[in-house]
């Protein structure tokens, strides 16, 4: 494993720091939207969310979310929601005009304390490098600390991670049968992957995650691999009628997403999280954030060739598309559904046929080893 300098712990030192601030915008946005519905309280449901995305974030203009960040909302759990949907949601949703003069007040002093840390989120999701000198380092974490102690979080806890220990494996209590047994899985999942089982790659890999007093980065080993072979479900399926369980092969790439995210989650600083999350933000389409993943990626390790491909493929995508360039057909700049929309409406190829052809879809997107033993 690449040593990871100093500069790059600071930027995710300020990372791990702002993401703990999603928990003070969750309180704060449950106690506005009781605030603004007459004492309704949210409850955590598709159904709130599903009404609360069709009656507030669709009629106003002013709260932009990305489709992925609509579809968080509409799944209606807060617990998912990022800093980024929060801050939008808190500082542009519109004010009931029965708001006595304290309250609004109120609203003001918090809008202003979000719109700083909204502002910082965003200065540090656009440091390309993902490294901090100490002077701005301490800068940062000072202004973002007294933000977040204002709202009530308490300084010693965050002080908790300024510590170089959340870069190393946390103290757990380890079963080792149990262990043992996930490895084993794992290894299962691995092998029925690179055989092209996908869907029995999947369930080896849930029944790995599943098992209790495994290490965490065990565990984050699992979901990566998990999100790839959901991946590879998708990309192998696209074509067929009946392409999954649920008749949806689509939603393997949400769960792919999410399966991602909880790999990063688990373990913060492994170079592979954030480039699994990369990999589907850009299968996706969504190549802002695939960069800012591969990103991270690369800061923590350099070494990684797949991710410097990974993230100068995106940016020639974001770059073109910002010039409003014809895209050649040739390229694989695309994602792989595009690529063969692309071909079936031009040259009238079945796209079933070219996702058979073994060749191209390696060439588009080799997946054979691209998961972990």
């Amino acid at each position: 494993m690449a040593t990871i300098s100093n500069e790059v712990r600071n930027y995710f030192k300020l990372d791990l720091l702002i993401s703990r601030s999603c928990l003070t915008l969750r309180n704060l946005f449950l106690t506005r939207y009781s605030l603004f519905n007459n004492g309704q309280i949210w409850i955590d449901s598709a159904v709130h969310g599903n009404n609360y995305l069709t009656n507030v974030i669709s009629k106003n203009k002013k709260i932009n979310l990305m489709p992925p960040q609509k579809k968080t909302v509409g799944n209606g759990d807060t617990n998912e929601w990022d800093v980024s949907t929060l801050t939008a949601i808190l500082l542009f949703s519109d004010r009931p005009q029965t708001l006595n003069t304290n309250e609004t007040q109120k609203l003001d002093q918090e809008d202003s304390l979000i719109k700083q840390l909204k502002d910082l989120r965003n200065d540090l999701a656009h440091n390309s490098s993902k490294s901090i000198g100490n002077i701005e380092f301490n800068q940062l974490w000072n202004k973002l600390s007294t933000i977040l102690v204002t709202f009530g979080d308490i300084d010693t806890e965050l002080d908790k991670l300024k510590d170089d220990s959340v870069f190393e494996s946390p103290e757990q209590t380890i079963n080792e049968e149990n262990k043992n047994e996930a490895l084993r899985l794992n290894s299962l999942g691995t092998q029925a992957h690179k055989d092209g089982k996908y869907s029995k790659a999947i369930k080896f890999f849930i029944q790995a995650t599943v098992l209790s007093s495994v290490s965490n980065h065990d565990r984050a080993t699992f979901f990566s691999n998990m999100a790839a072979s959901r991946v590879s479900l998708y990309k192998q399926n696209f074509y067929t009628v009946d392409n999954c369980e649920d008749g949806d092969i689509t939603k393997e790439l949400d769960r792919a997403l999410k399966d991602a995210k909880q790999a990063r989650k688990l373990w913060v600083t492994w170079w592979k999280a954030h480039f699994r999350v990369g990999q589907v933000y850009a299968i996706l389409g969504y190549h802002d954030k695939a960069i800012n993943s591969f990103e991270r990626a690369l800061a923590l390790d350099p070494t990684k060739s797949e991710t410097q491909k990974a993230l100068d493929e995106s940016r020639i995508i974001v770059h073109r598309n910002a010039r409003q360039e014809y895209l050649d057909p040739r390229a694989n700049w695309k994602t792989i559904p595009e690529n063969l929309n692309e071909l079936k409406e031009k040259f009238g190829l079945d796209p079933e046929m070219v996702r058979q052809n073994r060749s191209l879809l390696e060439l588009i997107d080799p997946s054979a080893a691209d998961v972990m033993k």
